[in-house]
């Protein structure tokens, strides 16, 4: 038998239960994830975790979506999630991940999304805590034994910079983004079509790299890395204006800088059955490795 109740008829102890997701707190797509994978989530069921931008409580509310379904808006040119039957929305849920994300939006209300992400990420991931060393071949192994699980794991890769798009002019390595919601700028229209509806204020863009990359080893190649942000601008030497501003010569020049060079490289790597090889790479810095440091390290695995 089921009862309706109000609020003051249930134990105290039971509307605890009200601020917890239905699904495990860590399986969720943000919508930068959404973005990035674009039209090969379209009619996916997927969980969402995100912050309120517009109306209700703006800002101050983060929702876990549990079973949304996902399509691409042809009229609005983008992804749209849709509530169906079994769609179940936690508000302000009581987890690790949701509580890092109200505090980041209440702390950055005024801030560009740009710095908000950079900073977000360099925050959240410390990279003095990633110490395992691993080649491409024992990282595609890690990532069979984690099969099922879905936190990330993280890893140091000495590899080389095997493909790297820069400068073919048919690759898009530059995207302009919203100011305010982070989301692709429509390039025909030139316009925001997320925050097209709502004119109280002005909107201002910002180019970020987007970059897919291939790194590769004496084991093997991890395809369609994620490079993006100041992570790139670190690794390619040069802010995006500067990059701009590069006859095709230079940036073929700059390319193969970065392809003859082993890079020390962080990774963050999750498992994910719509990405290229069934795991979704970021790359975390790309630094040019220390001869003996590399040596040292590779060592202790038994390569060099």
């Amino acid at each position: 038998m089921v009862k309706v109740c109000s609020p003051y008829e249930v134990d105290t102890k039971l509307l605890s239960l009200i601020h917890l997701p239905v699904k495990e707190s860590r399986d969720y797509y943000s919508l930068a994830d959404i973005v990035a994978n674009g039209h090969s989530l379209d009619g996916r069921i997927i969980n969402v975790l995100a912050a309120v931008r517009s109306s209700w409580m703006a800002r101050e509310t983060v929702i876990f979506a549990s079973d949304v379904r996902i399509n691409f808006n042809k009229f609005q040119n983008c992804m749209a999630a849709t509530v169906i039957s079994k769609t179940i929305i936690t508000v302000n849920p009581d987890t690790p991940e949701a509580n890092i994300l109200l505090n980041f939006i209440r702390e950055n209300k005024e801030t560009s999304i740009a710095d908000e992400i950079d900073s977000y990420l360099k925050e959240s991931v410390n990279l003095n805590t990633i110490v395992n060393v691993y080649t491409v071949e024992q990282l595609k192994g890690k990532a069979l034994e984690n099969e099922g699980k879905v936190d990330p794991f993280y890893g140091i890769l000495y590899a080389y910079i095997s493909t790297l798009n820069i400068d073919d002019e048919t690759t898009k390595v530059v995207r302009n983004r919203c100011s305010s919601c982070g989301y692709i700028v429509n390039d025909a229209s030139n316009t925001c079509t997320i925050c097209s509806k709502d004119s109280s204020r002005s909107r201002s863009f910002c180019l970020s790299f987007d970059v897919l990359v291939d790194l590769t080893d004496h084991t093997g190649t991890l395809r369609s890395c994620s490079l993006s942000g100041s992570v790139a601008e670190e690794t390619l030497g040069c802010t995006i204006n500067e990059f701009l501003t590069m006859t095709s010569e230079q940036k073929t020049k700059l390319k193969w800088q970065l392809l003859l060079e082993r890079s020390k490289i962080y990774l963050k790597l999750i498992l994910s059955h719509r990405a290229r090889g069934g795991l979704k790479v970021t790359i975390l810095s790309c630094k040019l490795a220390d001869p003996i440091e590399a040596s040292r390290d590779l060592a202790g695995q038994g390569h060099t």
